[in-house]
């Protein structure tokens, strides 16, 4: 049945899904999803630090040029947008378990083939896939822990879903301080030495920059193994397919775990309706249709509110991306303390961060839009006191707070945008949102090392940084609509009317 059922939006089994979710409240199940679609950002997390730390290890051994380090990293990001795109058709037309479990594989198999890199070429052309495998899981990831949720979980479960990546950023960082804390090659105990002991102890930048490679591909494989034998396809997408069945057996365990009985007569009489719905109260059948999401996209009703919103991913990806790829050379500069341990500082800093966004997120009375745009703009005046011109005593704490604001910032687009589309169309929707915003961490790496051999600072990326954030936190309040929570079954339409109705009664 598959990507060939008909895509009912507003269906009668929709809404019969939905409402057994709701009455089943939150609960244990919701716990397995979250853990299961959280390791997509925790290995990527883990990713993101040691490609960081890659570049500073790999420069002196493979003689890279700035065009060649910043490549090394933005071919990641492209891969990031080729599988986002790809995301949409796999999620929306196969299931969101499909993508997470190809998300996972992919992560695992590149990540370690990369310890087998014998020159840049290989290195980027695995990064890409690297890349490509994050790009498929995010999207999917984000649109499935929406679909398990009651209402009042939905912004919260993504919330700590997301906050998984800076878990990510522990383990890699744990790992920098076990094999090279310097990131200056001096590194010499790793897994290349049990095979090549003569060769690890004439060449240990060769061992210390294969073992992080390793390192960070081991916590895909992990969830991969995991995901495979406990995670549900979502329901709201089984019945939006007509998979009744399915979505009936899904429901069930759903109620078991959560200590619940699910009122199966009222399920199945949501089904019956929907397959007795006539021409005239649904869609006709009609298959998976790009266009048709397109076109919903477009409409003129909406245009301004996408477009705000392929900002605001370009502007997360920009910070969130380009501080991970930045921090390690920038704690290298500073000559505090040792690189690692001034990763694995802010790695640590932004769990309490997760924390406060979480509470934030279940703050009823503050729209996400608010939310959206004050961690965006504190973030940008912060990102002053990085500048080479700032006290040298500002420098690390506010390289700190950045990054942790940046990363709360990057949780407010991604719940805002994922419970703005409806069921049908939400993984590829997604997927386009934050394809858009690769652009932001395309261009990070490639702006930080070419402005670095060129002014010989950070400046350049720093200022971009500021430019983006605060343009997004003074537009964001106009642009978007003010809500104090967007309904994951609302379609974004819908929203977009609503708040013209009310600014032009206001």
């Amino acid at each position: 049945m598959g990507g060939e059922a008909a895509i009912l939006p507003k269906s009668k089994a929709g809404e019969a899904v939905a409402n057994a979710i709701e009455e089943l409240g939150f609960g244990l199940y919701q716990l397995v999803p979250l853990l299961l679609t959280g390791g997509i950002f925790l290995a990527e997390g883990a990713e993101m630090l040691v490609m960081g730390s890659l570049t500073s290890l790999l420069h002196s051994h493979w003689e890279l040029s700035p065009t060649y380090k910043g490549g090394m990293v933005s071919i990641v990001f492209i891969g990031f947008s080729v599988g986002n795109f790809l995301s949409g058709q796999i999620g929306d037309r196969f299931g969101r378990r499909i993508s997470i479990l190809t998300a996972y594989s992919m992560l695992f198999l590149f990540g370690f083939a990369t310890a087998m890199s014998h020159g840049p070429v290989m290195m980027i052309l695995l990064r890409f896939f690297v890349g490509a495998g994050c790009g498929i899981g995010f999207p999917a990831a984000y649109s499935l822990m929406p679909e398990v949720c009651p209402s009042s979980w939905k912004c919260a479960l993504s919330t700590l879903m997301i906050g998984f990546m800076p878990l990510g950023e522990i383990v890699g960082a744990l790992g920098v301080l076990a094999i090279d804390p310097e990131l200056d090659s001096s590194a010499v105990g790793c897994s290349y030495e049990m095979y090549y002991p003569s060769k690890a102890l004439l060449q240990p930048e060769r061992c210390a920059w294969k073992s992080l490679c390793e390192l960070s591909a081991i916590p895909a494989f992990l969830f991969l193994i995991l995901a495979a034998k406990f995670m549900d396809e979502s329901p709201m997408w089984l019945a939006c397919h007509g998979r009744y069945e399915e979505c009936e057996e899904v429901l069930q365990r759903m109620a078991k775990l959560n200590g619940k009985r699910l009122d199966v007569e009222k399920l199945r009489s949501g089904f019956g309706a929907a397959q007795g719905e006539t021409q005239g109260e649904a869609k006709a059948e009609q298959g998976y249709s790009l266009t048709a999401v397109f076109e919903k996209m477009s409409d003129p009703s909406l245009r301004y509110v996408v477009l705000f919103m392929f900002l605001a991913h370009i502007g997360k990806d920009f910070s969130v991306f380009g501080l991970s790829y930045m921090l390690p050379q920038y704690f290298v500069f500073l000559e505090g303390m040792s690189a690692g341990w001034e990763l694995l500082t802010v790695a640590t800093i932004s769990m309490p961060g997760i924390f406060l966004t979480y509470l934030a997120s279940r703050a009823q009375s503050v729209s996400l839009v608010h939310w959206l745009s004050g961690s965006a703009g504190i973030c940008s005046m912060l990102a002053l006191g990085m500048l080479s011109m700032s006290p040298d005593a500002a420098a690390a704490p506010c390289a700190y707070v950045v990054k942790l604001l940046a990363l709360s910032y990057f949780i407010f687009t991604v719940v805002y945008t994922a419970t703005a589309f409806p069921t049908d169309i939400r993984n590829t929707a997604v997927g386009l949102c934050t394809c858009v915003g690769r652009i932001g961490s395309i261009s990070a790496p490639l702006l930080l090392e070419i402005s670095k051999a060129v002014t010989g600072s950070f400046d350049f990326f720093i200022g971009c940084l500021i430019a983006v954030l605060g343009t997004i936190a003074i537009v964001a309040p106009f642009a978007l609509p003010r809500e104090s929570e967007i309904q994951a079954e609302k379609s974004l339409a819908k929203t977009a009317k609503d708040y013209g109705s009310v600014k032009s009664s206001a």
